[in-house]
C-alpha cells in the first residue's frame, strides 16, 4: 500500500509539473503579441485546460488504453515498480525542463520512461516494437511538419484578410502599439469606437487560444491518468468496482494537479515561446492556434498521442517563416530543437537507472 501511494504521488507531481511546463503552449500567442499580460495567459491557459481535462473523462478512452497497454507485449511483467519508474524518468525530465524554462513534450517524456524501464524489465521482447513506431513516434514526427505547413498556408489566406485591416508605417505610431490595436494608425483612431473587424479578431485570438489549452488538456491528461490506473488496478484492495470509477476519478485528480501546476510555474516556459521563437501580431498568434487546436483535436479520438508542444512550437515555426523572420542571438529555436531530441532518450536513461537503482525486477512488490 505505502508503494502505492508513492507511485500515485509520482504520477500527480507529473500532472503538475506537465501543466508548469505545457499551459505556455496555448497562450504564447497571446502574450508574445501583447493581447494580454503573462498571469492573465496563464490564467485563461489553466482554466481552458481544466476544461479539456474534464473532456477527457468523455473522449480520452483511446489515448487511456494506448498508455496503459497499447506499446507492451501481452504477458509483460507489470508491476508498480514498472511504473514508479516511468514516472520517474518523465518527472526528472520534465521538472529540469521547466526550471530552466526549456518546452519539451511531456508525450515524449512518458514514451521514454515506458521505453526505458520496459527494456530494463523485459528486453526488447517486453515492447511493441510496430505499436511504439506506428502509433507514438510517427505522429511525434510528423504532427510538427504538418503545423508547420498549416500554419504557414493560414497564414498566406490571413494575408488577403490584412488588407483591410490598417498597415503599420513608420511614424503613425510605436509598433507595439500597432501588434495590439492595428487600427491606432487609422485617422482619429483615439476617438473612435473599436471597430467591429478588430472585436471579432481580437474575439477569435482569444477563442483560439483556448482551443488550443482545452486540446491540450484532452490530450495529456489521459495519458497521465493511465498510470494512476494503472497503479490503482495494480493493488489488491483499491480497485473500484465499477470500469467508469476506475477511470474518472483518476482523470479528475490528473486534471487538477495540471491546472495547479499551471498557475505555479508557467512563466518560464512561456518567457521562451511568447518572445524568442519569433515575433507576433494577432494575425500570426491566431493562425498558430487554429493550427495546433485543429492537429490535437482530430489526433484524441484516434489514441494517436501527438505532442501538443512539437505541434504548438512547429506553428510558431511556420509564423516565422512565413514573415521571413532572421535568427537573432537570443533565438531559442536551437534550444527547443534539443529539447525534441532528447527528451525520449533522457527519460528513458532515468527510468532504466530508477529501476537499477532500486533493485525492482519483474517481481517488484505491488
Amino acid at each position: 500500500m505505502t508503494i502505492a501511494l508513492l507511485v500515485s504521488l509520482l504520477v500527480l507531481s507529473l500532472a503538475w509539473f506537465n501543466g508548469a511546463n505545457d499551459v505556455a503552449k496555448g497562450v504564447a500567442t497571446l502574450a508574445g503579441s501583447g493581447a494580454v499580460n503573462a498571469r492573465h495567459a496563464i490564467v485563461w491557459g489553466a482554466v481552458c485546460t481544466l476544461l479539456g481535462g474534464c473532456a477527457a473523462a468523455l473522449w480520452g478512452g483511446a489515448l487511456i488504453s494506448t498508455f496503459s497497454n497499447g506499446f507492451l507485449q501481452s504477458g509483460f511483467p507489470m508491476s508498480l515498480g514498472f511504473v514508479g519508474a516511468v514516472m520517474a524518468g518523465a518527472i526528472v525530465w520534465v521538472a529540469l525542463a521547466t526550471r530552466y524554462g526549456l518546452p519539451v513534450s511531456t508525450t515524449h517524456a512518458l514514451l521514454g520512461g515506458v521505453v526505458g524501464a520496459a527494456l530494463m524489465l523485459a528486453g526488447p521482447e517486453g515492447l511493441r516494437a510496430a505499436a511504439v513506431a506506428n502509433k507514438a513516434l510517427l505522429p511525434l514526427l510528423l504532427s510538427p511538419l504538418i503545423a508547420i505547413g498549416l500554419c504557414w498556408g493560414l497564414l498566406l489566406l490571413a494575408g488577403l484578410v490584412e488588407k483591410k485591416i490598417p498597415a503599420w508605417s513608420p511614424g503613425c505610431c510605436a509598433k507595439e502599439a500597432w501588434r495590439k490595436n492595428p487600427y491606432v494608425c487609422a485617422e482619429n483612431a483615439d476617438k473612435m469606437p473599436l471597430p467591429l473587424v478588430q472585436k471579432i479578431w481580437i474575439g477569435l485570438h482569444w477563442a483560439s487560444s483556448g482551443a488550443t489549452s482545452f486540446a491540450r488538456g484532452l490530450n495529456d491528461v489521459p495519458k497521465i491518468s493511465a498510470f494512476l490506473i494503472l497503479a490503482v488496478a495494480l493493488t489488491p484492495g483499491l480497485s473500484l468496482a465499477g470500469s467508469q470509477q476506475q477511470t474518472v476519478w483518476p482523470i479528475i485528480a490528473v486534471t487538477l494537479m495540471m491546472a495547479c501546476g499551471s498557475l505555479w510555474g508557467g512563466r518560464r516556459v512561456l518567457q521562451v515561446l511568447a518572445h524568442r521563437v519569433t515575433a507576433m501580431d494577432a494575425r500570426s498568434g491566431l493562425a498558430a492556434n487554429v493550427g495546433t487546436s485543429f492537429l490535437v483535436l482530430a489526433a484524441t479520438p484516434f489514441g494517436l498521442p501527438v505532442s501538443t508542444t512539437h505541434v504548438s512550437t512547429g506553428s510558431l515555426m511556420g509564423v516565422r517563416w512565413a514573415d521571413g523572420a532572421q535568427p537573432n542571438q537570443s533565438d531559442a529555436l536551437k534550444l527547443i530543437l534539443f529539447g525534441w531530441v532528447i527528451t525520449l532518450p533522457a527519460a528513458a536513461l532515468i527510468a532504466a537507472a530508477s529501476l537499477w537503482l532500486t533493485g525492482v525486477g519483474s517481481g517488484g512488490a505491488a
